[in-house]
């Protein structure tokens, strides 16, 4: 198993934030059809600064129609695949710090604790399908500034010494590489959840290819059982259950216990 972490919403600004995971029983299988589907659109590098065969797949800098075409290419591939997606969405105007720290701690040390906390959260209930997986972070992303690595590592390798560990590997790299085409996948439909919150101007051409990238998506998700991609249809499932209704891809509203 692989499991590639990617997040959206990150900036100062957002009024959302999504933490995304793709679990992949078959790295070498979905790899190659990724790969094939840029093959196929011709899909090619051209920037010198990159030392690599492929573009980014990268839904914050679409630009094209090419761009929106192999992500469709890639939605059809991922739901053909054994590969299924998790993702914790946080409503910043719930956040209350007294949850993740004592008044007197500054908000940022706060946060930094619940990135970490909702990561666990997240990854937690799946366990137990797998052990000695291998789980990959964008090296130029929030989470891994905020040490969640470490902290994962603590929670699902250290504490399980003497037995088989869920997580035997953690690794951050740069997912523009080749090599990386499934943490390409994991950023794709984690943009997508974020921008059913908040929602690309379609004025412009790059607005507009995004905006139909997602919309193509939640389309194609109904497939799978996904009916709409409002918060109120997932706040409707409890969490406990959310991933037996959707076991292909699941949202998960956070809120705090009362």
């Amino acid at each position: 198993m692989r499991i590639y972490v990617d997040e959206s919403g990150t900036h100062a600004s957002s009024p959302w934030l999504v933490i995304g995971m793709l679990l992949v029983p078959d790295h070498g299988l979905l790899h190659s059809e990724l790969c094939r589907v840029k093959e196929d659109r011709k899909y090619f590098n051209t920037s010198p600064k990159r030392k690599a065969r492929y573009k980014e797949t990268h839904l914050a800098t679409f630009k094209s129609y090419r761009d929106r075409d192999v992500a469709m290419d890639w939605i059809r591939v991922f739901l053909a695949s054994t590969c299924y997606f998790r993702s914790i969405v946080i409503d910043w105007s719930m956040w209350q710090g007294r949850f993740f720290g004592t008044p007197f701690e500054p908000d940022a040390l706060k946060k930094r604790r619940a990135y970490k906390k909702w990561a666990e959260m997240l990854l937690h209930p799946e366990t137990a399908k797998f052990r000695r997986a291998i789980l990959y972070l964008d090296a130029l992303h929030v989470l891994h500034d905020y040490d969640i690595v470490d902290h994962l590592r603590d929670r699902f390798t250290r504490n399980y010494e003497g037995i088989d560990p869920w997580i035997a590997d953690f690794q951050t790299t740069d997912s523009w590489r080749d090599a990386n085409q499934c943490l390409q996948l994991a950023d794709l439909l984690t943009g997508c959840v974020y921008r059913t919150l908040v929602p690309s101007d379609e004025r412009t051409d790059r607005g507009l290819y995004k905006a139909q990238t997602v919309e193509y998506l939640y389309e194609e998700l109904r497939t799978v059982g996904v009916r709409d991609a409002a918060p109120s249809y997932w706040r409707g499932y409890h969490r406990n259950t959310l991933t037996k209704h959707f076991p292909k891809f699941s949202e998960w509203f956070w809120a705090p216990e009362r």
